[in-house]
């Protein structure tokens, strides 16, 4: 104990430590210099080349391809903005702002950020009464800004030859970065690992194309007499040029044209096409993580295919958070220049199919305990409209089972109800459902059989009422359960 408080007085004396000791700034050998940090990622440094040069990636058919596919994930989702804390007013405020908002075209910018390794937003603001509000936000080039050895943020300006520092509180900006880190602010570029495929699928192709017009086409070979002079000899190969072309030709009695055909080529031809379909199937690893949503090739399986489907599908729940929590920074930036407090919504993507399954789960539950939801819940819920539908009183079907409030003091008819379930009743249920299996069991004659001929009865089993009956008894158990 003493040492405890010898070592806490001794820290509070000394300062140091809350300053930063390895600092990238006094680092031998950083940029002192200009201060501005080069983009780390290493295709860049070694081929010499910009972000130009990914940029124009985007125009192969493959990387197109897988990128359309995972923006689609994101942007095939619904959105929704949650009030959350904040007042009424404040709550339509943003409501009127996200309705005057691209949001779809918002989110395929932010997802530029995986692409290049981040992606600057700039936001445009006018005066609306008493409130400032965004009225644009433009996705502008990674080219016009750089970090320092910092991590600072900087435009590249004119005005100033160091650059114009772009705070993380600026309401003007918004970035988001990919995977960034203290070694590289630049983030991760995906498109800097698609460079070198895209280069051997165009130089493949280049060679595959020279290859079938040699071997895929037959030669034309003519054969001259050694009378004939050089210009005769010229004359006839730009014959051949043409017949080449055109499938005719004129030559003198005494020429000859023959048709060759190369041999067999085709291992020689699998080769090419192996080579770039490896190529095609790096990029879209790289890009989806993994190849079955975009080839699915000729064996392909469905247990394999729902693997990939499930590594897409966590690529795609880490662009929902790059675009949620880049969303709710918009929000915030707006928030603060209008409100005082920090009762913000919250903007979320979600997926309306599950989010439905479970709420209509829960709210199912809860309705048997007699609860009734207001209509104003079951729209904002399920989505419903005012005009889609009615309320009306639910009655639970109990088949002459009757429930009393779980409020109420009276555990013995909670008791009586559990007893009108017999054992007779239960033997009943279980013995007209499993009949057949237990028939098959006295005529087989070993467990092999017996389990080849289990699937084939299994449609004449009597399970429905075994159901119902479980279900009643399970949620009479958990009834029981609360009221204990």
């Amino acid at each position: 104990m003493f040492n405890f408080f010898k070592t806490k007085f001794s820290i509070k004396r000394d300062k140091s430590i809350f300053e930063e000791y390895a600092s990238a700034k006094d680092v031998v050998g950083m940029y002192n210099l200009t201060g501005k940090l080069p983009n780390p990622d290493i295709v860049l440094r070694k081929t010499g080349k910009g972000l130009q040069a990914l940029r124009e990636l985007k125009s192969n058919y493959q990387v197109g391809t897988c990128i359309e596919s995972r923006k689609s994930g994101v942007t095939s989702k619904k959105w929704r903005l949650n009030k959350k804390d904040c007042t009424e007013n404040q709550y339509k405020f943003f409501e009127e702002i996200f309705k005057n908002t691209d949001i779809h075209k918002l989110i395929e910018d932010i997802l530029e950020a995986p692409l290049f390794g981040f992606a600057p937003i700039e936001i445009s603001y006018e005066k609306s009464g008493s409130y400032i509000v965004p009225v644009n936000l433009i996705a502008k080039p990674q080219e016009w800004f750089y970090f320092n050895s910092e991590g600072e943020f900087f435009f590249n300006s004119r005005k100033n030859s160091n650059g114009l520092i772009i705070e993380q509180e600026n309401p003007k900006f918004l970035l988001a970065r990919h995977r960034a880190d203290f070694l590289n602010p630049y983030g991760e570029c995906l498109l800097s690992r698609c460079f070198w495929n895209v280069v051997f699928i165009n130089g493949g192709m280049e060679f595959w194309l020279k290859f079938m017009e040699k071997y895929g086409t037959p030669w034309a070979i003519g054969k001259y007499d050694r009378s004939m002079d050089d210009s005769e000899q010229k004359d006839l190969l730009k014959m051949l040029k043409r017949m080449v072309q055109d499938a005719v030709a004129v030559i003198p009695n005494d020429g000859s044209v023959e048709l060759i055909n190369a041999g067999d080529k085709s291992g020689s031809n699998a080769v090419f096409q192996s080579f770039v379909t490896k190529c095609e199937n790096n990029i879209s690893k790289v890009i989806l993580g993994q190849t079955l949503t975009t080839d699915v090739g000729a064996t392909g399986s469905y247990a394999a295919s729902l693997t990939h489907q499930e590594v897409r599908y966590d690529l795609i729940q880490n662009d929902v958070r790059l675009c949620e929590n880049t969303i709710n920074e918009f929000i915030k930036k707006v928030y603060g220049l209008n409100f005082n407090d920090t009762n913000y919504p919250e903007f979320e993507i979600y997926d309306e199919e599950e989010i439905d399954q479970t709420t209509a789960e829960r709210d199912n539950k809860v309705l048997t305990l007699g609860v009734k939801f207001t209509k104003k819940y079951i729209q904002k819920a399920y989505g419903y409209e005012d005009d889609d539908f009615e309320m009306v009183e639910f009655n639970q079907d109990t088949e002459n089972i009757e429930f009393t409030d779980v409020q109420d003091d009276d555990f013995t008819k909670m008791e009586q109800v559990v007893e009108n379930f017999s054992t007779e009743d239960y033997d009943k249920f279980i013995n007209d459902a499993l009949k057949p299996v237990l028939e098959l069991f006295k005529s087989s004659r070993n467990a092999e059989e017996c389990m080849e001929m289990l699937a084939e009865i299994y449609p004449d089993m009597k399970t429905e009422e075994l159901e119902n009956t479980l279900t009643k008894v399970i949620f009479l158990a958990e009834l029981m359960g609360r009221v204990e």
